[in-house]
């Protein structure tokens, strides 16, 4: 796509102006051509007609558009699927959480038994050591 659309350069390396046609063929035709250039070797400087300049541009910017278009739907649906993904790890989360919870609460109840038992054990060997 290097040559299509409007040209800004030469070859030669001038900048490349616009102009409008005087010829009786193309009256007020615009176009863009180097400086440089002239008839005789407009196939080495740059020679080129503003509406097709226009008609490439064109077709290459709804080339472009349908490309970023069809990005696009893909990109909703990578997003849709993400949001689906983080929907799950939000609920496995809430589950675990549950778990761990439920878990805890569990440990706290044979901490507390555990610590019932050790005091029990505790006055039933100082009773044993005052009677004995």
């Amino acid at each position: 796509m290097g040559d299509r659309g409007f040209p800004t350069r030469c070859r030669c390396g001038e900048t490349v102006k616009m102009g409008t046609s005087r010829t009786a063929k193309n009256p007020g035709r615009l176009f863009h051509s180097c400086p440089n250039g002239s008839a005789e070797d407009r196939w080495f400087h740059t020679f080129k007609w503003t509406d097709e300049c226009m008609v490439e541009e064109i077709e290459d910017l709804k080339l472009q558009m349908n490309n970023l278009e069809e990005d696009s739907r893909s990109l909703q649906k990578s997003y849709n699927a993400c949001e689906s993904v983080v929907g799950t790890l939000q609920m496995e989360n809430r589950v675990c959480e549950a778990v761990v919870e439920n878990e805890m609460q569990e440990c706290k109840i044979e901490l507390r038994s555990l610590k019932n038992m050790i005091g029990c054990v505790l006055v039933l060997l100082l009773v044993y050591m005052f009677m004995f």
